[in-house]
């Protein structure tokens, strides 16, 4: 960790379930100790208190927004229930990291956005997949022209679970593969189609296939908490080569296949007597190799680089707006 940040500093975790459980300990990971945390559920503080003996807990969210050499803030809570928190958050100045999507409606993003201008602080988003090592040196590669044209991407998502009965699951899982997509070209794609498959609950789709655009660029995002393996794919056609990311492969996550398809140039023959066929060129492969950590670490770390040097995060309050605006028109 960088010798900058001082891991002396006090934190506040507001919401102590799961994810509230992983935050803590990739924080006590990095070095930090000065832990308070508040939960209104008593069974998910007595977890809590079991796992991390040196935790301090509050009982009143009002005595963490009180105590002013607590500065820093992470909101592990519903979308449902952050807006408020947060807003008196910010009233008191704190710096804020949010879990994604953060808030549930895109008028409370507005009304966060107006007043947080106002305030001398910091507020990310928890986007895990924009500080994720593999995804940044895909996103290099890109940048570095090394598939060339990219031509189409197919980003898969599947397992058995967890089922949501108030969203769709591309509500719930998509918004990882779009922030993956915004992260690579700084811009939300254009909505060609969306198909969807409620087959548990009416209402509620339990398989999604988004059909989208960036530029030239076909994308295809497919999500499923309904499926018996579990699957997390980034697939990349380029017009010289191609790249597959299997997020589950721990061994070889990043392939670079030397491999492609184009029709030939006939412009300068006779087309009554010759016929376009599409050739495919097969060469060698390769497994990439890069030095990887923590993406949940290197995201917290981030956070408070981005407080240190008091600069905007990667994943800021616009960024986590553009992904519910897009995510509201296929929920």
């Amino acid at each position: 960790m960088s010798k900058s940040i001082n891991i002396n500093q006090k934190i506040a975790i507001i919401g102590c379930g799961y994810w509230g459980t992983i935050l803590v300990n990739s924080l006590i990971n990095i070095g930090f100790k000065n832990i308070f945390a508040h939960d209104k559920n008593l069974t998910n503080v007595k977890i809590l208190k079991k796992k991390f003996k040196n935790i301090r807990f509050v009982k009143k969210y009002k005595e963490l927004l009180n105590n002013s050499e607590i500065k820093n803030f992470f909101f592990a809570t519903p979308p449902s229930k952050s807006y408020l928190l947060v807003e008196k958050a910010i009233k008191k100045n704190k710096n804020i990291f949010v879990e994604k999507p953060g808030f549930k409606k895109t008028s409370d993003f507005k009304k966060i956005i107006k007043l947080n201008n106002n305030f001398n602080n910091i507020l990310m988003f928890g986007y895990i997949y924009c500080y994720h090592d593999h995804i940044n040196y895909i996103k290099n590669i890109i940048k570095k022209n090394i598939l060339g044209k990219i031509l189409y991407i197919k980003l898969q998502r599947q397992n058995l679970g967890p089922i949501r009965n108030d969203v769709n699951s591309s509500f719930d899982l998509a918004s990882h593969d779009l922030s993956i997509l915004f992260n690579f070209f700084g811009k939300m794609p254009n909505l060609i189609n969306h198909i969807q498959y409620p087959i548990l609950k009416k209402g509620i789709s339990d398989i999604s296939n988004l059909h989208l655009k960036i530029g030239k660029i076909y994308v295809d995002v497919n999500t499923s908490w309904l499926n018996p393996l579990k699957v997390r794919t980034l697939t990349i056609i380029g017009k010289k080569k191609m790249l597959q990311f299997d997020e589950l492969n721990l061994k070889n996550p990043v392939k670079i296949f030397n491999k492609y398809a184009k029709y030939p140039n006939l412009s300068k023959f006779d087309k009554k007597f010759l016929k376009s066929k599409a050739k495919i060129y097969l060469g060698n492969s390769k497994n990439v190799k890069i030095k990887v950590s923590s993406p949940l670490e290197n995201e917290l770390k981030h956070f408070f680089t981005s407080i240190q040097k008091r600069v905007k995060p990667k994943t800021d309050v616009k960024f986590a707006y553009n992904i519910l605006k897009f995510l509201d028109r296929i929920n």
